[in-house]
């Protein structure tokens, strides 16, 4: 009984740490690229075109989450202060239709882009098992933040472009 207590312990860790060290998902790994369609537009949108330009802060959300709705002036207050700084946000609807997802982010006056992930295909690359998930991905494609409240100014700040200093002029 020992034993097979121990067989199984040890199979439960070794599932743990495989899954857990999945490339592309984790703080410090290079996040994993994907498309999709914005909501309302013939627009896709592509992680890997922000690559070397903006970081990109992802929320997976749904219209019946309550700490969703919760985030979602904070999202707008973050897209306000942070986007003419260079900070791209979107929101992946995670299953929900498109119709509703609509009338939802007219109703909240979503001011960031919302994308479709009609078959959870994108939640599941991220290993999304929880909402709201936010991920914060710098201007290099690396995952700097990853939880599910929304990152901090002092996280933000960092994964900002740095202002071009002006040349003294002589």
């Amino acid at each position: 009984m020992k034993k097979n207590f121990l067989i199984l312990t040890f199979n439960f860790l070794l599932l743990t740490c495989l899954f857990s060290a999945s490339p592309g998902i984790d703080v410090g790994n290079k996040s994993v690229d994907f498309s999709l369609q914005v909501l309302s537009s013939t627009e896709t949108f592509k992680l890997s075109n922000y690559d070397g330009k903006n970081p990109v802060l992802v929320n997976f959300f749904a219209t019946w989450c309550p700490y969703c709705v919760q985030e979602i002036p904070e999202l707008n207050k973050i897209h306000n202060e942070y986007g003419r700084k260079g900070l791209f946000i979107v929101s992946i609807n995670v299953q929900e239709r498109e119709s509703k997802i609509a009338d939802f982010a007219k109703r909240k006056k979503i001011l960031y882009k919302i994308l479709l992930d009609a078959n959870a295909e994108v939640a599941k690359k991220f290993k999304v098992y929880g909402i709201p998930t936010n991920i914060l991905i710098d201007s290099k494609g690396v995952i700097v933040f990853r939880g599910n409240n929304l990152p901090d100014e002092k996280d933000i700040e960092k994964v900002l472009p740095k202002p071009k200093k002006k040349g003294k002029k002589k």
